[in-house]
Formats: structure tokens, sequence, C-alpha cells
């Protein structure tokens, strides 16, 4: 007899194949929705709305800190990754070369707690020199898991009417930029980026974003994660088996979705999809989508806490193992 439960998450082509049925968990009978991610993040952890949600691994990180007010836990699942260098912009009369050049200028950050806000600054104090006290910070909108964030940061919300919570009453953070408001943006709106690469007034921080991506995972190693899954106590104490069976529904079907993608000429609207896809198979190989706890996924793990508590957003860094349902650590 299956149980009924319900799924939000992002409508990517990892998911897709439990969004339209193809993939159906072991011993569920799944609802799946999609949903706006900021809207959805809010929703999940302010009332657990539903009962497996995608959600921003920034925010779920700080949940732990305190897990009777947020009853759920994630499993090792991570089906939005990105690098983000791409998605930092300047003004062009900021006078700013690089990162190291913020300290003193003004920076729009979706959220404190956003996850590619998260990697962004931590890549940036680490390997470009940039001290993150120097930057004066707005935000665009509240954390999704309040936080007292240390007084050494100086974090402001976006000047308007808005006061700083942008799912409720949105402040164009590309408005802010492109008039010099703000020198400065870490921003992964698809919007914005398209705007930014066709303006005169807005520049990308670094003038080959690819080759410099591509730079970071040949140092690094690092495939950032943006996202994990996470399901709610009560379902996993009525039902432990939950756990592994939403993790293997998950697995199955971003595996129909590499397969797919391995006929880009027939699948995707990209002209050079194909070409796109040799690169990114040349440079990251298999392991692009990787799920589980593996040698590659604690270490990105493992930055991103440490990012996360240098940053203020825990009090202390989080073995990567004490994240998710201990059923699914060795899955």
């Amino acid at each position: 007899m299956s149980i009924e439960l319900t799924l939000s998450c992002d409508n990517s082509d990892l998911n897709r194949a439990l969004l339209n049925g193809e993939v159906e968990p072991r011993g569920i009978d799944l609802t799946t929705t999609v949903t706006y991610p900021p809207r959805r993040h809010r929703r999940f952890f302010r009332q657990q709305e539903f009962d497996i949600c995608e959600v921003c691994l920034a925010s779920y990180v700080s949940s732990r800190t305190n897990p009777e007010a947020y009853p759920f836990t994630a499993i090792p699942v991570f089906p939005s990754r990105k690098f983000r260098h791409s998605f930092f912009y300047k003004h062009a009369d900021a006078d700013v070369d690089g990162p190291a050049d913020l300290a003193g200028k003004s920076v729009g950050v979706q959220s404190w707690q956003t996850a590619a806000n998260v990697w962004m600054r931590g890549i940036a104090q680490e390997r470009y020199g940039l001290d993150l006290e120097t930057v004066d910070w707005y935000r665009r909108r509240e954390d999704d898991v309040p936080v007292e964030l240390p007084e050494r940061f100086d974090i402001d919300p976006v000047p308007g009417s808005q006061g700083g919570d942008a799912i409720e009453e949105p402040r164009d953070m590309k408005a802010l930029l492109f008039e010099g408001e703000l020198d400065a943006v870490m921003d992964p709106s698809g919007s914005l980026f398209r705007a930014v690469a066709a303006a005169d007034e807005v520049e990308f921080m670094f003038d080959d974003p690819i080759a410099t991506e591509r730079q970071y995972y040949t140092d690094t190693g690092i495939h950032p994660p943006m996202h994990t899954v996470a399901i709610r106590d009560e379902i996993l104490e009525e039902n432990p088996w939950v756990a592994v069976s939403v993790y293997d529904a998950f697995r199955e079907a971003r595996d129909r979705a590499l397969e797919w993608n391995t006929r880009p000429s027939y699948n995707m609207s990209l002209t050079w999809a194909h070409l796109h896809l040799l690169e990114q198979n040349e440079l990251i190989g298999d392991r692009a989508w990787e799920y589980g706890l593996s040698e590659a996924t604690r270490r990105e793990l493992e930055t991103f806490v440490g990012y996360a508590h240098d940053q203020g957003l825990i009090p202390s860094e989080y073995a990567p193992e004490t994240l998710f349902v201990d059923s699914t650590l060795d899955v």
C-alpha cells in the first residue's frame, strides 16, 4: 500500500521524469508541483508546506542550528549546481577591476543566505583577497531562516519601499546596478545576466567568465551545489524507508535526463549543445551531477559549510554526514 506525499521542486531536466510520472518512488503516490524557487523555499522553511522539497542549501544548513523549529532532514541529492563567477557584475564607472577592489564599495545580493551568494562571497574572499567586512552589503530580501548575523558585516536592505523583502514587493536589482546606486551585484537572475550582456554601463566582474569558471573547477574540483532535497521528519519517523525511496527516485530521474542529453541535437533548443556537453564532459566528466556522499561531494559540502560559518550563517562547522538522513549516507 502506497502513502500519499507531495513534492515541490524545480522544473529542471534532472527532475522532469519525477514531475511527469515517468519515475515513481517506491511505495509513494507522489503529487508534484513546480514553484518559483524563492517562494518555494520560504513556504517550506516557514510552514513546511510540502512533504518533500528542493531547498536552498544555505538556508538548510542554517536550519540545522535549530532542528526542532525546522523539523525536516535532507537527503544527499543536489539537483541544482552552478558556477557563479558569470553572475557577478560591476558598474562600468565603479573603478573595480576585480573582487578585491570592492572594499569600501556597495554590493547587492539576493539575501545573505542565498546559496549562490554564499559561494561567491567565499570565493571572492578565499581566491581574490576580498575582505568581506570592508564591503557595504545590500540585500533584496530577508533570510528564510532568520539568523543573527555578526555585526562585523555591514548589511542593509536595498533602498526603497520594499524594505529588504523582495519576495513580497520586488525592487529591481537591475535598476540599482544600472543607475550606479550599487557598484556591484551578485545575482543569479537570468534576466539580469542577459541585460548585463547587452549593456555598456554594466560589465561582468570577470572579463572571460567561462574561462574563469573552468579554471576554478580545474583548481578546486568543485561544481558548486545550490540546492538539496529535504523531507519532513514526521514522515521519516513514521516511514523510515521513504528517505532511500526518494533518493533512488531522484537518482533515476537524473540518470534518465543525462541519457536523454546524449542526443542534444534532437532534445535541446541550443544549436551548439552537443559541443558544450562535450566540453563539460572533458572537464568535469561523470561527476558533474553527482548525488550521495562521495569524496567529491564531501569536499564541496565542507567548503560550503566553511564559507557559511565564516559569513555568520552557522555558529560552528558541521560534518557533511550530520546534514543528511542516516540511511542515505552509504547509498
